[in-house]
């Protein structure tokens, strides 16, 4: 699989740490900026180096003359290039479609922990597509003109009826058109067909999946199927909608975030020749 020029957005933590990186992935028609908006300063400022990745066509990174052409696997791969290049395992964060290529990481162990938010559910999205399809017939067609940087009021009413929590402001669904591009088809009947997928056993790490009580697209009860699947804890934040991560409810999903990874078991550090081995608090 041909290796692609990856962009990323870094923040360094406001202090020394010797916390795992957060590495964070953007789920679709989306780039890293979603990240940046919120979650990378205030993880940042907390302690915590963080990352966050354009995948192949998205942002800053190669591939858009390709977009339809990249599949999951591709997008599996940015993710691998990126951890390469970090001095240790990260701690994964996904949203949304990026949960789920945050899952395969999990897969092949080669994260510390995860954090799954608004996950794809283990079926796939067939079942969500078809649900949104008949309750908002003309959701998809206003996602198709949305990916085109198209925005009239009814799509941004429907935009904001399913992906976001009842009291968005205008002022933040305005930011959010800022950050919409083009997703790949073929990504997008990968996420579909997931139900032909034959997952591997889930290796024992720690997972927290969070849900949008208010998730039209994923909501809680699929949500509840990916932490059974990881044995996760679960949090499902009251109010919140598909795009927590940008929504007007962003602190509040992104607050027990902070307080799992402040539980995370501490990590051995690196024995400093003629030392003694030191564990710090993660």
């Amino acid at each position: 699989m041909a290796r692609r020029r990856i962009n990323t957005l870094q923040r360094a933590p406001a202090t020394p740490s010797l916390h795992p990186p957060l590495l964070f992935i953007h789920g679709g028609y989306v780039d890293a900026r979603c990240w940046d908006a919120h979650f990378l300063p205030f993880f940042a400022a907390r302690g915590y180096e963080c990352h966050a990745l354009d995948l192949g066509g998205h942002g800053q990174s190669e591939g858009e003359s390709d977009l339809d052409s990249l599949s999951l696997d591709d997008y599996h791969a940015d993710v691998l290039q990126v951890i390469e290049q970090l001095d240790r395992k990260p701690i994964v964060i996904g949203h949304s479609m990026g949960a789920f290529l945050a899952e395969r990481v999990l897969e092949e162990s080669r994260a510390e922990a995860g954090v799954l938010m608004s996950p794809v559910p283990p079926g796939g999205t067939l079942e969500s597509a078809i649900r949104l399809f008949f309750q908002h017939p003309q959701f998809l067609g206003a996602v198709f003109q949305m990916s085109k940087g198209v925005f009239d009021s009814q799509a941004l009413g429907l935009i904001k009826q399913v992906y976001f929590s009842p009291d968005t402001g205008d002022q933040v669904l305005a930011e959010f058109t800022h950050l919409v591009q083009p997703e790949s088809l073929r990504a997008i009947c990968d996420l579909s067909l997931l139900f032909w997928r034959w997952p591997p056993r889930t290796p024992a790490l720690p997972v927290l999946v969070v849900g949008g009580e208010a998730d039209a697209v994923f909501p809680p009860y699929m949500t509840e199927r990916v932490a059974r699947r990881w044995h996760g804890e679960l949090r499902i934040i009251p109010g919140a909608g598909h795009a927590m991560i940008v929504d007007q409810q962003w602190e509040r999903c992104a607050a027990p975030v902070l307080a799992w990874l402040q539980q995370l078991a501490p990590q051995p550090q690196p024995r400093a020749r003629g030392a003694a081995a030191l564990t710090c608090p993660a």
